[in-house]
């Protein structure tokens, strides 16, 4: 499952998410997403998309990118809309039934609703991300050390492949 979260339309639905700065408000955001773990499973990925007013000179089509703790954060570049790049990437899979467009603003769950993605409110969202289970799970990635597992895992590969040639 991919989670695709309108970022502002979730920071201006709570007030858990107020601080003194708008980067402090998405911080806080991504913060609640990777400890909380509202989108469930470790094998669901997250994109946050969020506008940004001033058009950036060295981004690409229209927005840029970004990766912080395993969430994609998208800022558009102030010509196209977060909305826009939203659409587009529901447009754009192979599987549209497979993402969970999480978003309060009707206009985007029209435009993507065609496609087959599912739609679930902020409050909802937010709302499993104080289930026990998902804190859990969160907790129990970090501590069980899964990216050091995983890490030498590829290392053994590395130098099994390595040694064969």
């Amino acid at each position: 499952m991919h989670y695709i979260i309108d970022g502002y339309n979730v920071i201006n639905s709570s007030d858990m998410f107020s601080a003194s700065t708008l980067e402090n408000r998405r911080n806080k955001l991504l913060e609640f997403i990777s400890g909380q773990r509202p989108h469930g499973s470790l094998r669901n990925s997250v994109t946050v998309v969020f506008d940004c007013k001033s058009k950036n000179p060295y981004e690409s089509d229209g927005y840029n990118k970004s990766h912080r703790g395993g969430i994609e954060i998208i800022f558009s570049d102030g010509v196209v809309l977060a909305d826009d790049i939203i659409t587009e990437i529901v447009d754009n899979s192979k599987n549209p039934y497979e993402i969970t467009v999480v978003t309060n603003d009707k206009g985007i769950r029209r435009r993507t609703a065609p496609s087959g993605a599912k739609h679930e409110s902020v409050e909802s969202f937010l709302a499993k991300g104080f289930k026990v289970k998902n804190a859990k799970r969160a907790d129990d990635a970090e501590n069980t050390g899964v990216k050091e597992e995983i890490n030498e895992e590829f290392e053994n590969l590395w130098i099994k492949n390595r040694s064969v040639k």
